[in-house]
């Protein structure tokens, strides 16, 4: 577009060169009027330069804003026939993803916790003979102690944006996270009828369409637990391994609302987390399954859990809650994801989020384009505010040794962790850092150990001017250490 509006305007310029040979070749012909000659081609030379310069102008603006980039600017809301999306990015840049120091645990004494385990073996892709089959999936948050409890249910807001979702196509599988009674949700939005509902203990649920699945079996395992500064307690794996009744077709479903603190994995680290995540579905599914997993996970792309669970599982969509915690994956392929949407709150501090995953090879499936912004990427930076700061990365019972007489400081009193890696990431020269917690509170009747660990005294809180190198991540009991997000 604008390389035509440049020929154009050379055209004329190259024009303009020819009339002044031509004033050349004249002027022993024309001697009386040859200053007024030049007063009048240096006019019409300004002239021509002036309007060529326009086009140029001119042909920005079209080109920006004609058919074509209005095309590229409209192409999230459009509708298309699938499979054949634009492959997605790999990773969002950040230091947090590409470090291959992050692959391995650290070194040292293994602390002895119920949650360390051994690492999985990879999954398997979903079957891809058999009758094709799409599966419309939600996750959503429900902030029960809040939409429920103190605000009584907001005139069931959150069954609206449920119901509101579905008008096109019914839900296969929902899960929910802080959920503690997924019958009076259904109910209000009048679906209790449709779904056989689980209620897991950890006020995990999980609900799937009855007239098209039947279970197979069904579970729920522990697989973290909250770091003691905030702890309320372990943290699970509610699954079911449905098949479908007209094509047969069996679906692991995985449902998980993930430890604290945000990107820590809680007591044994995100790739302890990721790992008996992943372990939940060799145990309990069967090569061929297709796998989807959902949830708030605490966990966003910055973190080692979403690193980890990337080298066994499809990253199908995520939310933008403290920097994309709420997520579902799948052990599909790229072609397989026909559909993304991010919804409404509802009344949540969560946007519930659903997706349409294809299962065998589909034609002339309509659907709204994924948007690839979305996958792996820190749904931006998380300022300084302490109610929304999320840490970049939060390893418990881990120090790291660096030193290397690089630039760092030491901070007294930080009441816990979460306040060190904040301070870290208010200074530009800090790259990680390491906290060690005060003695924990006196005994009392009825504290329990976490309970004292939470309200543990206030201690110190050293930055560090690079990031931890291959070795330099160690087992250390009492001390956490991690990374700010950048």
């Amino acid at each position: 577009c604008i390389s035509f509006f440049f020929q154009v305007a050379m055209s004329m310029s190259v024009s303009m060169s020819s009339d002044e040979g031509l004033a050349d070749d004249s002027k022993d012909l024309i001697g009386t009027g040859r200053k007024g000659k030049e007063r009048t081609w240096h006019r019409a030379a300004s002239a021509a330069i002036f309007f060529a310069g326009f086009l140029l102008v001119g042909a920005f603006f079209l080109c920006s804003t004609g058919p074509a980039a209005l095309h590229q600017q409209q192409a999230e809301t459009r509708q298309l026939v699938v499979p054949a999306p634009d492959p997605a990015p790999k990773t969002n840049g950040t230091q947090q993803l590409v470090e291959g120091v992050w692959d391995k645990l650290p070194v040292g004494l293994e602390p002895k916790l119920w949650c360390l385990g051994p690492v999985p073996p990879k999954l398997w892709k979903v079957e891809a003979s058999g009758k094709p089959l799409l599966i419309k999936v939600l996750s959503y948050n429900l902030f029960w102690w809040n939409l429920y409890i103190k605000r009584g249910g907001n005139g069931d807001s959150a069954s609206k944006v449920i119901k509101a979702s579905m008008e096109d196509t019914p839900y296969d599988v929902m899960g929910f996270q802080e959920c503690r009674d997924p019958w009076k949700v259904l109910s209000a939005a009048g679906l209790l009828e449709q779904y056989d509902v689980f209620h897991g203990k950890y006020d995990t649920c999980m609900a799937y369409r009855k007239a098209d699945w039947k279970v197979l079996s069904h579970g729920l395992t522990d697989v973290a637990e909250d770091m003691p500064k905030n702890y309320y307690g372990k943290r699970g794996a509610l699954w079911m391994r449905l098949q479908h009744r007209l094509t047969g077709r069996k679906l692991f479903f995985v449902n998980h609302h993930g430890p604290l603190s945000v990107n820590s994995g809680g007591i044994c680290g995100g790739q302890a987390t990721a790992h008996n995540l992943v372990r939940t579905m060799t145990d309990n599914a069967e090569p061929g399954d297709a796998i989807i997993l959902t949830g708030d996970f605490n966990a966003n792309a910055a973190s080692l859990t979403l690193r980890t669970l990337k080298k066994y599982l499809m990253q199908v969509f995520n939310g933008n809650v403290f920097g994309g915690i709420d997520n579902i994956l799948s052990n599909i392929e790229d072609d397989g994801i026909v559909a993304t949407k991010r919804l409404g709150k509802g009344g949540s501090d969560h946007n519930a989020i659903n997706a349409v995953i294809a299962l065998g090879k589909m034609s002339n499936v309509n659907g709204l384009s994924p948007d690839w912004t979305l996958p792996w990427r820190v749904m931006g930076n998380n300022g300084f505010d302490d109610k929304k700061f999320w840490c970049g990365r939060m390893e418990f019972g881990v120090n790291y040794e660096i030193n290397d007489g690089s630039w760092s400081k030491t901070i007294e009193n930080v009441a816990k962790p979460d306040k060190c890696c904040l301070l870290c990431q208010m200074e530009k020269r800090c790259k990680a850092w390491a906290f060690k917690q005060g003695p924990p509170a006196p005994p009392r009747p009825g504290m329990t150990w976490h309970m004292l660990q939470g309200k543990a005294y206030p201690g110190p809180c050293w930055l560090k001017g690079v990031a931890p190198k291959q070795g330099q991540r160690k087992w250390e009991a009492g001390l956490v250490a991690g990374l700010p997000y950048r």
